[in-house]
């Protein structure tokens, strides 16, 4: 049996009602995120944080997320939904010159100026609905210099919401047709994994050639650029 430490706090900027809760799983647990320390995000429990103490890849969105700086153009990457910083700590450790930015639920708070955005933000364990509007997207795009993009976790049908009317693959789809509404064809989509419960991650912007782009990417994070395909409503 896995062995757990537990606290409960709330986070910076975020509502009282969201609760986290930190879980150490013990190397020797045989589990697929054995040796790992979780930030679980409200009652479901879903896991908004990760981090393994031998190694820095997590087999999860961050991995992906860590596969942006290189095709954005030189400023400051922001992490809208910082949690305990997994994304934040990939980005610094693979990309030691990029300046990260963070912050939590308020999109609104966020500075301009940004060559990317990371955005990973739920609350009681789905997408916030601020994602579901077009203008919130409009407003992000304001705080990019030319050429910047923004990367999204979009959730999906694993996610499991304390609202149950909040299903998650129709959340996904809707944060979905709210970007596509300001982005067009300039979205993207990456599936996790093989089943249509993974969760997904959406990028803005052209798509870079895959060639260059895998170049300047380790290589234990090129395959995750031949997953990308355009996002069709």
């Amino acid at each position: 049996m896995a062995s757990q430490s537990k606290t409960s706090n709330s986070l910076p900027n975020s509502s009282p009602d969201t609760t986290t809760f930190a879980f150490s799983k013990s190397r020797k647990a045989d589990h697929p995120l054995a040796g790992s320390r979780l930030l679980l995000l409200d009652a479901p429990g879903n896991i908004h944080s990760i981090s393994f103490r031998f190694k820095l890849l997590t087999d999860t969105y961050f991995d992906v997320f860590a596969t942006l700086p290189p095709i954005l153009p030189p400023g400051p990457v922001a992490v809208l939904g910082f949690g305990a910083g997994s994304a934040a700590r990939l980005i610094l450790e693979l990309y030691p010159d990029v300046a990260v930015h963070g912050w939590e639920l308020d999109p609104s708070v966020i500075a301009d100026g940004l060559s990317g955005i990371l955005v990973d933000l739920f609350s009681k364990g789905s997408v916030i609905p601020e994602l579901q509007d077009p203008n919130t997207w409009e407003e992000l795009i304001r705080c990019l210099r030319k050429g910047g993009r923004i990367m999204v976790n979009v959730g999906g049908r694993c996610v499991e919401a304390e609202d149950k009317r909040r299903d998650g693959d129709v959340v996904m789809e809707d944060t979905l047709k709210a970007m596509h509404q300001v982005f067009g064809d300039d979205l993207f989509v990456l599936s996790l994994g093989n089943q249509k419960d993974d969760s997904s991650v959406a990028l803005t912007g052209k798509l870079p050639d895959s060639d260059a782009w895998k170049k300047v990417l380790p290589k234990s994070l090129r395959f995750y650029v031949d997953m990308w395909a355009p996002f069709s409503c």
